[in-house]
C-alpha cells in the first residue's frame, strides 16, 4: 500500500471510530456528516497532489500553483459545507467538527520518518 493509500485508510478508520462513538451517544448523523467532509477533503487533497505532480513534470512553479489553488478551493468548500451543516441542516457542531478533526489528526501518524509531506 502506498503512502497516500495508507493515510487515507488511517483517516477513514479513525473517522469511522468517531462516528461509531458518537452514534452510541445518539449523535451519529452530525458525526457522519463530519466524516463525509473528511472523506471529501482527503480525496480532493489526493487529486490535488496528482494534478500538481503532472504539472510539476513540465514546470515546477505550475505544480506549486496547483497545490496552492487546491488548498484554497478545499478551504472554501469546507467552510461552505460546515456552514451548511450548522445553519441549514441544524447539526450539532461538536460531533461534526470533532469527527473531521480526528480524521485530519489520523494523517499525522502517517508522517513518521518523513522529511516532506510529499515523500
Amino acid at each position: 500500500m502506498n503512502a497516500v493509500g495508507k493515510a487515507l485508510t488511517l483517516q477513514l478508520g479513525a473517522g469511522l471510530l468517531a462516528v461509531v462513538g458518537f452514534g452510541v451517544m445518539g449523535q451519529g448523523l452530525p458525526a457522519l456528516y463530519g466524516w463525509g467532509l473528511g472523506v471529501a477533503n482527503a480525496l480532493m487533497l489526493r487529486q490535488g497532489f496528482r494534478l500538481a505532480d503532472r504539472r510539476a513534470a513540465d514546470d515546477p512553479r505550475a505544480g506549486m500553483t496547483v497545490l496552492y489553488m487546491s488548498a484554497a478551493i478545499r478551504f472554501i468548500l469546507l467552510a461552505v459545507f460546515f456552514g451548511l451543516g450548522l445553519a441549514w441542516l441544524d447539526l450539532d457542531p461538536m460531533p461534526m467538527v470533532l469527527t473531521f478533526v480526528v480524521m485530519q489528526l489520523a494523517s499525522v501518524f502517517n508522517l513518521s520518518g518523513k522529511r516532506r509531506l510529499t515523500d
